[in-house]
């Protein structure tokens, strides 16, 4: 009996072009997220309804525009996408990110769909490439899912929360987390995509994307029927999905958001 032996990539060399395509698409959508949730977590650094929330905002934004700087540089090296580029000269439809995050976020609420929906849903998709036949990421991953496994459990828990607190405030919470998983599954994808059955055929990544999905709204409905809220889903269109910005339009973050993302106002002041 003779065992298969696994192909480990060091580079992308001797990746099909399908597979190499779909991994930078993948290492993308989880930057732009990334990038996305820092932002909205270090604008609610002020105004949280605790101070002890407030300093977990800021250390959240911390964790995930340092994550965004070990995925850029992994696309850097591998896929010869500029990290200054990426962030300061794309137009706001190229951006790959969960579209829950494209606005403001205007209320609390929002921000802790943000935290336990949508940052879940990256960090689920990362733990896919934990032992990940492209070894750049599979270096990387740890790091990522040891701080990530705080921001699960501050989403989790201010979830529960406001749930308990009263039937304004669970209904509320409900909404967001409707719509945060609606975005979510437009995100991940149409089912046995070509790049994300490839990724998988090459153990780049351990599960199909809509498996990942799947395993999340399960744990979503289980924590949510402990607060008494029932997880109605109805199925994403992903007529015109595209999978190089994850999306079934041209829309994209608000230009106010990138705006201040960019730094434009201080370009003079960058260390070059």
């Amino acid at each position: 009996m003779t065992t298969e032996t696994k192909v480990e990539f060091e580079s992308t060399e001797g990746m099909s072009d399908l597979c190499t395509k779909g991994l930078q698409n993948t290492l993308m959508a989880c930057a732009d997220t990334k990038l996305m949730l820092g932002y909205h977590y270090g604008e609610w650094t002020f105004g949280p309804p605790e101070l002890e929330a407030a300093v977990a905002c800021c250390s959240l934004a911390q964790t995930e525009l340092g994550h965004v700087r070990l995925l850029h540089g992994i696309l850097k090296k591998h896929f010869g996408d500029d990290p200054d580029v990426l962030l300061e000269q794309r137009a706001a439809n190229a951006f790959a990110n969960i579209a829950f995050l494209d606005s403001a976020i205007g209320d609390w609420a929002g921000l802790v769909a943000a935290n336990y929906v949508v940052d879940l849903a990256v960090t689920r998709l990362i733990h896919a490439m934990r032992g990940s036949a492209f070894k750049p990421v599979r270096m990387s991953v740890e790091k990522m899912l040891d701080e990530e496994r705080y921001h699960v459990h501050h989403g989790q828990g201010w979830f529960r929360t406001i749930c308990n607190r009263n039937d304004a405030a669970r209904d509320a919470m409900k909404q967001q987390v409707l719509a945060a998983l609606g975005t979510v599954a437009v995100w991940f994808g149409p089912e046995g995509s070509d790049e994300d059955a490839a990724l998988v055929d090459a153990g780049v990544k351990a599960k199909s994307n809509a498996a990942i999905y799947a395993d999340l709204v399960s744990d979503i409905e289980t924590t949510a029927q402990e607060v008494s809220i029932a997880i109605d889903l109805t199925a994403p269109d992903h007529t015109d999905w595209d999978p190089t910005n994850r999306r079934t339009d041209a829309a994209g973050p608000d230009e106010d958001i990138l705006y201040h993302l960019r730094g434009s106002k201080n370009a003079m002041f960058r260390l070059n």
